[in-house]
C-alpha cells in the first residue's frame, strides 16, 4: 500500500529563470517557489518540461532543487524530475534527489528512438530500483517523448514496481486518465493532470489533482479551482477553469514556456532571455500577449 498523498490538489511546474550571459538564475528560482507556493500551491514540480530539463546540465538541474527547497513553504511536496536517456546520469539525480530534499522523483518514457511495450516496462523498472525508497511519478507526455504510456504499459509498471506512487498525464488525451482509471490500480495511487484546461474536469472525474504550467504564473488562480471544488461552489470552480483555458489558448498561440515567463515578468520576477534553442518574443507579440491576458483576467 502506498503512503499518504503527494501531489493532491495544484502543483506547479516551475520555470527556470535565466541571467542575461546565459546562466541559470537561481535566486530568482528560490523567490519564484516562496511565490507559488505561498499562493497555496500544495506542490512543485522542478525541471519539467515547462521547467526546460532537456536544456539543462545535471549540475543545473541538480542546483534548481536546492534552490526550490530554499524557497518552498513548509509541508510543499517537491517532485524532481530525473528522466536521462543513460543510466549513470539517472543514477546521478535519483541520488541526489535522495539526498537533497525531494519528496518524490519523475521520469518520462524515453525519447527520440521508438520502444514498444518490454523496453518501456523495462525501463520504467530499473526507474523504479534506482529511485529505491523515494516515490516515483510516471511522466505521460507523448507529444515530446514519442512514446505513450499506454494502461497496458501502467497496469504492468505498478503490478512489478510498489513504489510507483501516480502518473502525471500531459498526452490531451482526457480517455486516457479512463483508461487508467479502469486499470485495477494499488490503493492511494495518485492519477494527476498535466493539462491546464483539464484541471476541474479531472477533480470532477476523481483524479488526485492537476499539475499545470499556469500555476507557475498565477497559482492563486489555479489554486481557486481545488478550493472552490473541495467546497461545493461549482460555479466559481467553472470560472476559474474558464479563465486557465483561455490563457492556456493565449500562450500556446504565441510559444509557451518563454510566454509564461513574459506573463511573470509583467508581475515583477526575472526570467531573463531565452536558452537556446527557445526564442525571445518580439515586442509586439509580447504587448499582444500581456494585454488579451489582462483582458482575460479582468473578466
Amino acid at each position: 500500500m502506498l503512503g499518504p498523498s503527494i501531489l493532491a490538489g495544484i502543483d506547479a511546474p516551475l520555470l527556470t529563470p535565466f541571467h542575461f550571459d546565459g546562466s541559470v538564475n537561481y535566486e530568482e528560482y528560490t523567490r519564484l517557489t516562496r511565490f507559488v507556493t505561498e499562493n497555496g500551491i500544495h506542490g512543485v514540480f522542478v525541471c519539467g518540461t515547462t521547467g526546460e530539463f532537456i536544456n539543462l546540465t545535471l549540475e543545473e538541474r541538480k542546483k534548481l532543487l536546492t534552490a526550490a527547497v530554499e524557497g518552498a513553504v513548509p509541508g510543499t511536496s517537491i517532485l524532481f524530475n530525473t528522466t536521462a536517456m543513460n543510466l549513470r546520469d539517472m543514477k546521478e539525480l535519483f541520488d541526489w534527489a535522495r539526498g537533497n530534499g525531494a519528496t518524490a522523483v519523475s521520469v518520462t518514457p524515453p525519447y527520440y528512438h521508438k520502444y514498444k511495450y518490454t523496453a518501456l516496462v523495462a525501463y520504467f523498472q530499473k526507474a523504479s530500483e534506482l529511485a529505491g525508497d523515494l516515490p516515483l511519478y510516471l511522466y505521460n507526455m507523448p507529444g515530446m517523448t514519442g512514446n505513450p504510456i499506454t494502461a497496458p504499459v501502467l497496469a504492468e509498471v505498478c503490478r512489478t514496481c510498489p513504489n510507483v506512487a501516480g502518473v502525471k498525464d500531459s498526452s490531451m488525451d482526457f480517455v486516457v486518465l479512463q483508461e487508467y482509471q479502469c486499470l485495477d490500480l494499488p490503493q492511494g495511487f495518485e492519477l494527476i493532470t498535466g493539462n491546464d484546461a483539464q484541471a476541474l474536469p479531472a477533480l470532477q472525474a476523481g483524479c488526485s489533482g492537476a499539475l499545470i504550467a499556469l500555476a507557475s504564473v498565477y497559482p492563486a488562480l489555479a489554486q481557486s479551482v481545488w478550493d472552490c471544488f473541495q467546497a461545493g461552489k461549482l460555479d466559481e470552480a467553472q470560472a476559474a477553469q474558464k479563465k486557465l483555458i483561455l490563457l492556456r489558448s493565449l500562450v500556446r498561440e504565441i510559444t509557451p514556456i518563454t510566454s509564461h515567463k513574459k506573463l511573470l515578468e509583467a508581475q515583477g520576477f526575472q526570467m531573463g532571455p531565452a536558452r537556446f534553442p527557445m526564442r525571445d518574443l518580439s515586442q509586439h507579440e509580447t504587448d499582444n500577449l500581456l494585454a488579451r491576458a489582462q483582458a482575460i483576467l479582468a473578466r
